[in-house]
């Protein structure tokens, strides 16, 4: 698999399983009555700000995440040029 594809499939189911539990966690801060069983409507009903968050937060945890895994290995291919450019 190519390393970019990697970075967007990885990086992307990570980053949205974290985004999903920091979601998950701020719908319960909130105070909705369901907490955690709440769906987004429900959500968008007890307060529209609240739903606006809560849907920002699922869509930034994969993209944050395929941002992050890119660096991860654009640094890593940094690292390992400075280490070959030593020993030459």
């Amino acid at each position: 698999m190519k390393g970019w594809l990697r970075d967007v499939v990885v990086g992307g189911l990570i980053g949205g399983l974290l985004g999903s539990i920091v979601a998950v966690n701020f719908v319960i801060l909130t105070g909705i009555d369901q907490g955690y069983e709440a769906s987004l409507g429900e959500v968008f009903r007890y307060s529209p700000i609240a739903g606006i968050v809560t849907v920002a937060i699922l869509v930034a945890g994969p993209v944050l995440g395929v941002v992050g895994a890119r660096r991860l290995r654009s640094r890593r291919a940094m690292r390992s040029r400075e280490g070959s450019d030593d020993q030459v």
